[in-house]
């Protein structure tokens, strides 16, 4: 057997692992957000849809900010650092534990979501805990221990919301407490099979240590991902939460698509970072990566838009006709992520993080300039048109420059 082979079969495995872990772990989202849409009014499932839109900044921003950084850093080395990556999970308890205040004011200033932030803000230190032990395991190329510890978050959220309806009606205050007890359960569990303990003490240090990388992502986070954010809120404020709850519908359904996104980016960096020096290699990787993820959301989004007028009117009988309108969009958001994904994990691994950045800036400045008056004439169709034109101009951006720097390496 050549050497290549040999490569590729641990790679294979870890692949399989990563996207295993990611479609189970947006499968807890999954299940909480069908659930909650099947069982309550479509006002209060906008509440819901609100405080969940805040929960998932706070996790991006966490991720943005620890996550890829361990993935970056220990990218190369597939066995990875316990010691090294106890700090980055020390901060991310740190972090959870500063939004306590926030959500507390939040729930004191609102009160329709006023049970629902009380849950969230009691939980949400292990919740980051969580995702930052996952990325801390995928960096060690343990991704297996990761999809288990995200199996035993979907299956005790299962038997949870079972045990929460108990023949009666469920709100949604429970289903989130069953979800997010859940998920303390799955951060207990992955910490003891890492044998990695939150390092309180020296989370300053890490952070002081991957300052550079940390800021330009966080930077990057809140040029790119918060002009997503901050369309949400606007959608909103603008034309009502309900239209907020059918863009969340819409990709709550879209859900396969988006476990393989997320879990591309994930496996995209570390191997990128594998075999940087191989240029050639490099664009193969990243080309059937792009290829791959941006097919899949195709098919995805009309498997979903064909499969509504059908099990639509059963399940989500208020809402599924709104939420079907919002597809199309939704998947050119999704495949336009998809075919620049490979390209920006490359640029990752060449240490192009700058460039990254200035290419989010811009896109992330053109889709919110566009996309507020868009939501308030459109809803949540002009939100997703706004954002897919501007992943599509950053795909074309991002491919150009990979290509440039291959022809560096080369």
């Amino acid at each position: 057997m050549t050497r290549a082979r040999l490569l590729e079969r641990p790679a294979a495995r870890r692949a399989a692992w990563t996207f295993a872990s990611q479609g189970l772990s947006s499968a807890s989202n999954f299940g909480l957000t069908v659930l909650v849409l099947a069982t309550v009014p479509a006002r209060t499932f906008a509440v819901f849809t609100v405080c969940l839109t805040t929960y998932l900044l706070l996790l991006q921003l966490a991720r943005y900010v620890i996550g890829i950084p361990l993935l970056i850093d220990a990218g190369a080395d597939a066995e990875g650092d316990a010691a090294g990556q106890a700090p980055a999970v020390g901060l991310a308890a740190i972090a959870g534990a500063a939004t306590i205040p926030l959500f507390a004011a939040a729930a004191v200033a609102w009160a329709p979501g006023r049970t629902l932030l009380v849950a969230l803000a009691v939980t949400m230190p292990f919740l980051l805990v969580q995702d930052a032990l996952r990325h801390a395991a995928i960096a060690r190329g343990r991704a297996d221990l990761a999809a288990a510890a995200d199996a035993v978050w979907v299956v005790l959220l299962v038997a949870g919301a079972a045990a929460a309806a108990g023949g009666r009606e469920v709100s949604a205050t429970q289903l989130v407490g069953a979800w997010a007890g859940a998920g303390v359960v799955s951060a207990a569990l992955l910490s003891w099979w890492l044998r990695l303990r939150p390092a309180l003490g020296r989370a300053g240090q890490w952070l002081r240590a991957n300052r550079v990388l940390c800021r330009r992502v966080a930077v990057e986070f809140l040029v790119n991902s918060g002009s997503y954010y901050a369309l949400s809120y606007g959608l909103a404020a603008l034309a009502g939460a309900v239209q907020l709850g059918y863009l969340r519908a819409a990709q709550t359904l879209f859900g396969p698509a988006s476990v393989v996104l997320l879990g591309g980016a994930a496996l995209g960096v570390p191997e990128s970072v594998r075999i940087r020096g191989d240029g050639a290699r490099l664009t193969r990787f990243a080309r059937l990566l792009s290829a791959g993820l941006a097919a899949l959301s195709v098919v995805c989004g009309a498997a979903v838009y064909a499969a509504l007028p059908a099990a639509g009117p059963k399940l989500f009988p208020d809402s599924w006709a709104a939420i079907r309108s919002v597809m199309p969009w939704l998947t050119l958001f999704g495949a336009a992520i998809g075919a620049g994904a490979g390209a920006i994990a490359g640029l990752r691994a060449l240490g192009a993080s700058r460039w990254v950045l200035r290419g989010r800036g811009v896109t992330g400045a053109a889709a919110l300039a566009a996309g507020l008056p868009a939501s308030a004439w459109f809803g949540a169709r002009g939100t997703f048109v706004a954002l897919g034109l501007a992943e599509c101009g950053l795909a074309v951006l991002a491919w150009g420059e990979l290509r440039r720097a291959v022809d560096r390496i080369d």
